[in-house]
């Protein structure tokens, strides 16, 4: 059997279960670690039964729903292969302008924190883009902390993380901070009857979901601010399309002199919350 026949045979099975048939050469390539050139130049090569055998048994989970990130371990994000299980949330294409944002607007040597880092992705990108900052991470549980160091072990960048809620573990070590980024967990439980299968059957739930209409961890972080940011220091959140108005209220109305920005994504989503904070 070639590799073009045990992926046409995956791609068929994928299309009997309702999943998109491409999946099957995605899988082929990210399991090998090919290049869409490799898989082209290879594709009527015959597979090894060793090799046939760990497609097979990765078509089996992919046919059965799960993510092909959490079968071949990885994701790619801004260029670089990133450590994912399920213990954490697999990052999302759209982080990448909630980071590249953030990351213009940070100072010279700023002290920054990520809140909620899951797979470190946005805390070690951060410090290999801009090796000056001080970059403290932050989660609530063990397994994605452990994903998130293993993270910045791989690429060499030398992160303080640190285990806690919200703001909490900033406050207790007395850190101030330059600048602060989160992608916190912010769909609504309601919400959950809308969502495909694959995500809710094999992504952590507590990085998906929240309370107070996906709301509640902001919420949280925006209480703390007072106690952990250093004036003229920046603050930018990840937020689902429809909670850019509400947030901004929210901000607004619990900072009347801070002026928050809505910013869209690529795709004219509202992606971004940002604003500057001042004590005054």
């Amino acid at each position: 059997m070639t590799y073009k026949e045990a992926v046409s045979k995956a791609s068929k099975q994928a299309i009997a279960k309702g999943f998109e048939p491409k999946r099957a050469e995605w899988l082929m390539m990210d399991l090998f670690d090919w290049s869409f050139t490799d898989y082209v130049m290879r594709r009527e090569e015959n597979i090894s039964d060793d090799e046939l055998e760990r497609f097979n048994d990765a078509a089996e989970r992919m046919l059965s729903g799960e993510p092909i990130q959490y079968i071949t371990g990885f994701q790619t994000f801004l260029g670089e292969k990133f450590k994912v299980d399920n213990r954490c949330l697999i990052p999302r294409p759209e982080t990448e302008e909630v980071l590249l944002h953030f990351k213009e607007r940070c100072q010279q040597g700023a002290v920054v924190a990520d809140i909620g880092t899951g797979s470190g992705i946005i805390a070690v990108m951060l410090k290999q883009l801009r090796p000056d900052l001080k970059v403290y991470a932050t989660d609530l549980y063990d397994g994605p902390l452990e994903v998130a160091k293993q993270n910045a072990h791989v690429h060499h960048a030398e992160i303080t993380f640190l285990k806690g809620n919200a703001l909490e573990p900033l406050v207790d070590n007395n850190i101030r901070l330059d600048g602060l980024i989160s992608n916190p967990p912010y769909i609504d439980f309601a919400d959950a009857s809308e969502m495909a299968e694959t995500v809710l059957d094999f992504e952590p739930h507590q990085a998906l979901f929240a309370e107070n209409h996906g709301l509640a961890i902001y919420a949280a972080i925006i209480e703390q601010l007072p106690y952990v940011m250093n004036d003229n220091a920046i603050v930018v959140f990840e937020i689902g399309f429809e909670q850019g108005a509400v947030l901004k209220r929210m901000i607004e109305r619990k900072y009347p002199h801070i002026e928050v920005e809505v910013i869209a994504d690529i795709n004219s989503n509202d992606r971004i919350v940002s604003f500057q904070w001042n004590s005054v």
